[in-house]
């Protein structure tokens, strides 16, 4: 029972993480920012992504290790929503990434005073969808947790 609770702590914890990450990130994401801001959008999409490894590593380790059992999460559909749209958030988060990535490599050597991002409105588009859609997955999580099902 303790391993169960730590277990879900955990992953409640990295669940937070997600959000404090995304709205971070969407708050620094601007048309021009300087070098520091680019590292810092690197940074926090590191941590972003070590959350999001953490909610799966916990959320396996529940589904078939320490939670309610493979049978009961294989056979609601809320669960199967959540899975699939954590893959979605997690398919759309690639773009950010992506971008984050580049800005950092292009000028890492030779790092100018301001830095232009051409695709900003769509990286904070992503970004919202991502919240929109995390927003959803633990009202899925507590209809599945309360046994309900269609």
């Amino acid at each position: 029972m303790l391993a169960l609770s730590l277990n879900t702590y955990l992953h409640l914890l990295s669940i937070i993480t997600i959000f404090c990450a995304l709205v971070a990130e969407l708050i620094l994401i601007q048309e021009e920012v300087n070098w520091s801001r680019i590292k810092r959008l690197s940074k926090i999409d590191g941590v972003y992504g070590i959350a999001a490894i953490l909610v799966l590593g916990t959320g396996f380790v529940n589904w078939m290790i320490l939670g309610k059992g493979a049978e009961y999460y294989n056979s609601n559909t809320f669960f199967i929503l959540k899975i699939v749209f954590f893959s979605i958030v997690g398919l759309i988060s690639l773009y950010p990434t992506i971008q984050f990535a580049r800005l950092k490599k292009k000028h890492k050597s030779d790092p100018p005073e301001t830095i232009q991002i051409s695709k900003h409105k769509l990286i904070r588009k992503c970004i919202l969808i991502e919240l929109v859609i995390m927003s959803s997955i633990p009202l899925l999580a507590e209809l599945m947790a309360n046994g309900l099902n269609f």
